[in-house]
């Protein structure tokens, strides 16, 4: 979902504002923005997430899905 934020104090500005809307990107684009935009998750959850605590708090442990 996108909910672009207008803040516009005249009408051309308000023009300006709602002419954004008309504006698609490609899908490289916004592969290029998913890729700019990424957030690195670091501590902890790059500790959390290994392989050493995994096996340390679950093991080979398997869960079975009951749905």
């Amino acid at each position: 979902m996108a909910a672009p934020i207008i803040g516009a104090r005249t009408p051309a500005q308000l023009e300006g504002n709602l002419g954004a809307l008309e504006v698609d990107l490609s899908a490289p684009h916004l592969a290029r923005l998913d890729e700019a935009s990424a957030i690195g998750l670091g501590f902890p959850h790059a500790m959390l997430a290994s392989d050493h605590v995994r096996n340390v708090t679950v093991g080979d442990m398997r869960f079975e899905n009951r749905r």
